[in-house]
């Protein structure tokens, strides 16, 4: 009564912490006591059990032993009919007989003695009775045995046919004696014994067995009672303590790992209580919905930065396009500039040097345009070159030919992967379209309208810088377009 009313005092005065505490130490008491007593009690039957289950099992090995070396030495003379004429098979087969008398011997004082030994757990009598009579005609067999080898081993060292079969008779007649066959009978009989008797040792082996599960599953079931008692007490401290402080602590957590993971911010705590757990689900919520509020926020602007900065791509690119025009384009005759044109020779060259292909210059001059300049004035000299640069475009179909102003009233055709002969049937071509567009030129020393003169050249590129040579080489052949009268097709010749 004194300690009930004191436990009573403590538990009523005590901080929760402290209750749950005691609650604990109650449970884990309660669980070790009741493992302790399991084990212990279980262990002792277990232990009993096995120890029936042990002898059961050493009595069936010894008269199995017993049952198995008995059947050799009782075929010992039936092989020695068939040894009978090998004098080395006929010793290994007595020397055989002997080591398992031997045995037989051996097993039969050791059984004795664990008969003696365990003879109050085990029922004896009748192995007593059996192991003295295999004594006795043990003995009356191995006598008979051995006199039988000393009547045939004389026999056996001659090695004729006759003296052989002389033998086997001999065995023959020992194993149908009516001593062998009175011994036999007396073996067969003790066989059967025998055999109830392994059948009862093994009876008895089975019942150890069940014994020994009996005591598991009794000490199984003990330790299971003391747990599931454990158990009970612990779920229901478990509840109590989850209802009143972990649970609402674990929705919480729960409400702000689904946020963390999943990033959905329309998510919110439920709040059940006033206390502190209460209060942080209130403050919980404030927080994600001011961050659900910045994160949109933030969104919107990502959005309107890619509008623009996808706007101003386009711009950036667009103006890039033109600016790159305006600077490969000449911007009177708007055809491709010299510095293009300086650009894509390089290009061409080091192109041809790999695949050492020919590479095909025209290099074109307006004839007498500075006395068409004196004569229409500079207004009608720029007319002039931009019809004649658009008509020399049109004649150039290959994409990859480059049509350039060169400077002044030249202009220069660079084409890759082109012949002599090709480069020359363009040239010519071109100057009969310049021709035919009859642009008035009346104070032209060569006709009464605008033509002009070619100089073409053609290499397989060799150097890197060798593309200088190519330029010159055409300004050679124009040169000797102009003194051979203008209006004409010239192509530079190695005179080395």
């Amino acid at each position: 009564m004194f300690v009930a009313n004191s436990l009573k005092r403590i538990l009523t005065h005590s901080k929760i912490g402290h209750k749950i505490g005691y609650g604990y130490i109650i449970v884990i008491t309660i669980f070790i006591i009741g493992i302790i007593s399991g084990l212990t009690l279980g262990d002792y039957y277990e232990k009993k059990a096995y120890h029936k289950l042990q002898l059961a099992n050493r009595k069936i090995l010894l008269l199995s032993q017993l049952h198995n070396y008995i059947l050799q030495i009782r075929s010992h003379p039936k092989t020695l009919i068939v040894v009978v004429d090998d004098s080395i098979w006929f010793e290994y087969e007595t020397n055989k007989f002997s080591l398992n008398s031997k045995r037989i011997q051996y097993t039969l004082l050791e059984l004795n003695d664990f008969l003696d030994k365990n003879h109050e757990v085990i029922d004896n009598q009748n192995v007593k009775i059996l192991i003295n009579k295999y004594d006795y005609y043990l003995d009356e067999y191995q006598n008979n045995i051995k006199s039988l080898w000393k009547t045939i081993t004389p026999i056996s060292s001659n090695n004729n046919n006759l003296n052989n079969l002389n033998s086997q008779d001999i065995i023959l007649e020992l194993i149908k004696s009516k001593k062998i066959q009175n011994l036999e009978t007396q073996f067969e009989k003790l066989s059967e014994i025998l055999s109830l008797v392994i059948n009862s040792a093994q009876d008895n082996q089975k019942n150890a067995e069940q014994g020994m599960i009996r005591a598991s599953v009794l000490r199984t079931k003990i330790i299971l009672s003391s747990i599931i008692t454990s158990l009970i007490i612990s779920t229901i401290s478990a509840i109590y303590t989850g209802k009143i402080i972990a649970y609402p602590l674990e929705q919480l957590t729960r409400i702000s790992e689904k946020v963390t993971q999943e990033s959905n911010f329309q998510l919110k705590a439920s709040v059940t209580t006033k206390d502190e757990v209460g209060k942080l689900a209130t403050s919980m919520n404030q927080l994600i919905q001011w961050i659900d509020e910045h994160i949109t926020e933030l969104e919107e602007a990502r959005k309107t930065l890619e509008k623009r900065v996808e706007q101003r791509t386009i711009e950036l690119q667009q103006a890039l396009k033109k600016l790159k025009a305006l600077v490969n384009l000449d911007g009177l005759t708007q055809i491709f500039n010299r510095r293009y044109f300086d650009e894509v020779l390089y290009r061409e060259w080091q192109r041809g040097r790999r695949e050492n292909s020919q590479i095909s210059l025209i290099l074109c001059d307006v004839d007498y345009f500075k006395i068409y300049n004196e004569t229409y004035g500079h207004l009608g000299g720029d007319s002039c070159l931009q019809k004649v640069a658009q008509e020399i475009r049109r004649q150039v179909k290959r994409p990859s030919d480059v049509v350039a102003r060169y400077g002044g009233e030249e202009f220069v055709i660079l084409l890759p992967n082109t012949n002599l002969n090709g480069a020359l049937t363009l040239a010519e071509m071109i100057r009969n379209a310049i021709e035919t567009m009859n642009i008035l030129h009346e104070n032209s020393l060569v006709s009464d309208h605008v033509t002009i003169s070619m100089g073409v050249s053609c290499k397989i590129p060799e150097e890197t810088e060798q593309y200088k040579e190519l330029i010159q080489e055409a300004d050679e052949a124009l040169y000797q377009a102009k003194e051979n009268g203008r209006n004409c097709v010239c192509y530079w010749v190695d005179s080395s």
